[in-house]
């Protein structure tokens, strides 16, 4: 380890030349649908509606919460 380096840094140095070196596949991603958060029994913020269970949702803001496309309403 050079001189200087705390054993905090070597350690931090090395963890991060092997993370650049690592080869990230397709295979250690999540799937599409893991990029949605879901946030059932909230309230939506641009339809007004609750957004239910299996909906996918985004966070506007710090706390509101709006359908990732909000249902159309029929009848």
């Amino acid at each position: 380890m050079p001189a200087g380096f705390t054993p905090q840094e070597g350690l931090i140095r090395s963890e991060s030349k092997r993370l650049a070196d690592a080869d990230f596949t397709e295979g250690d991603r999540h799937s599409p649908e893991d990029h949605f958060a879901h946030a059932a029994g909230k309230l939506c913020q641009s339809c007004g509606r609750l957004i239910e269970a299996g909906q996918a949702a985004r966070r506007r803001g710090e706390a509101d919460w709006v359908h990732d496309v909000c249902p159309v309403e029929t009848g």
